[in-house]
């Protein structure tokens, strides 16, 4: 179901939102914080379980979205497959924040939210200003030029988010 178009970003739902949700709530209770980087919060690896299937699901959804919305493997003279670069989980505990940041060089990349409540701190789109409201089982796909950020993340329970990248 798409929620939102703007500035070539998609905004949708994912059918197996309470699948997926459930698994990376249970995987992350074994997972050690891999430091800090943009997102100043518990991060994963970058290449966050790359064998669990319900995960490979998800991912195999959203390259295919990517594929069917901007057809980046066919900007060029052959096709070319998108492949997901890396996939990682951040834990947004009280206090923790991302700050602008973009994920240049790659072509798309995108943000799930996993465990976060409507007045969450929203994914902040810097140059336009557009806020995505959290919700559980949502999805956003966006140009990896685009600069974003999350606000200070206010509250006592956890918001957990999803996060890849995409290139040819």
């Amino acid at each position: 179901m798409r929620v939102k178009h703007f500035d070539h970003v998609i905004i949708e739902e994912y059918p197996l939102a309470k699948e997926l949700n459930d698994e990376i709530i249970n995987q992350l209770r074994d997972v050690i914080d891999y430091g800090h980087t943009n997102v100043k919060a518990f991060h994963t690896g970058w290449n966050w379980l790359p064998n669990n299937p319900i995960i490979k699901k998800f991912k195999e959804h959203i390259l295919y979205r990517t594929e069917q919305t901007y057809s980046p493997g066919r900007r060029f003279d052959s096709w070319e497959p998108t492949l997901m670069k890396n996939f990682w989980a951040n834990l947004y505990s009280k206090g923790d924040y991302a700050q602008s940041h973009s994920h240049k060089p790659f072509l798309y990349s995108f943000a799930y939210f996993v465990n976060a409540k409507w007045y969450d701190s929203p994914l902040i789109f810097d140059d336009s200003g557009a806020k995505v409201r959290p919700k559980e089982g949502r999805y956003v796909i966006f140009p990896g030029h685009l600069k974003h950020s999350v606000p200070k993340h206010r509250y006592n329970h956890p918001r957990i988010t999803l996060s890849g990248n995409m290139a040819l």
